[in-house]
């Protein structure tokens, strides 16, 4: 079992192509500024199977992989470790990135063998935690302090020239009662949301 915030099995902005999402439950750096403190709690969010999360991503048609956000996917690395794993016996052509708060260099000198494990499934790793005052709208990071790592060759050729692009992308997703936003926003992105939604009458939107 994985305690998730929620997940997508549809997204083009946190990452190459065409991902699902999964955002982690849970997160002990609680950067200010986080576009989601309401994934901190440990004991939020709800519980859900592996394979439930497989079997809901491997029958995406011209699903390209995953992206593990959150959160802190480090903090359920080994459950982590397992959904790409069974992923890829199904869909071997999936590609795995992960956001995390830790740097690369903190996550091997723990020698943490669940880390080392989800780490040794990911093509991409986006280290570092938000630094509100180092925001800058970068490719799938949110401030300068934050790294991209190729840990294979998949993404390199193409997309490591195009790490300094600046540009905010983000995509939304709705329901009748929640409006989600993907990606990485512009700085101050929810308190700016939320006064729109006062503006407009529409305070239950969060």
């Amino acid at each position: 079992m994985l305690r998730i915030a929620r997940f997508s099995t549809s997204c083009t902005v946190l990452g190459p192509g065409k991902r699902g999402v999964v955002w982690f439950q849970g997160c002990e750096r609680k950067c200010p500024g986080c576009t989601a403190p309401e994934t901190w709690s440990k004991d939020a969010g709800s519980e859900i199977s592996i394979h439930h999360l497989v079997r809901a991503f491997v029958e995406i048609p011209r699903l390209e992989g995953l992206t593990f956000s959150g959160g802190e996917p480090f903090l359920q690395a080994k459950g982590a470790a397992r959904l790409a794993e069974e992923c890829r016996k199904i869909r071997p052509e999936f590609s795995f990135i992960a956001f995390t708060g830790f740097t690369l260099e903190e996550l091997l000198k723990e020698e943490n063998p669940d880390h080392l494990r989800l780490l040794a499934n990911l093509d991409i790793l986006i280290d570092g935690p938000y630094r509100q005052e180092e925001h800058q709208n970068l490719l799938w990071r949110g401030s300068k302090n934050q790294r991209v790592w190729f840990l294979t060759p998949r993404y390199e050729r193409e997309w490591k020239p195009r790490l300094h692009e600046t540009a905010i992308r983000m995509e939304m997703e709705m329901n009748d009662q929640t409006i989600h936003f993907m990606g990485i926003p512009p700085k101050n992105f929810r308190d700016n949301f939320r006064e729109i939604t006062r503006n407009l009458g529409l305070e239950e939107l969060k």
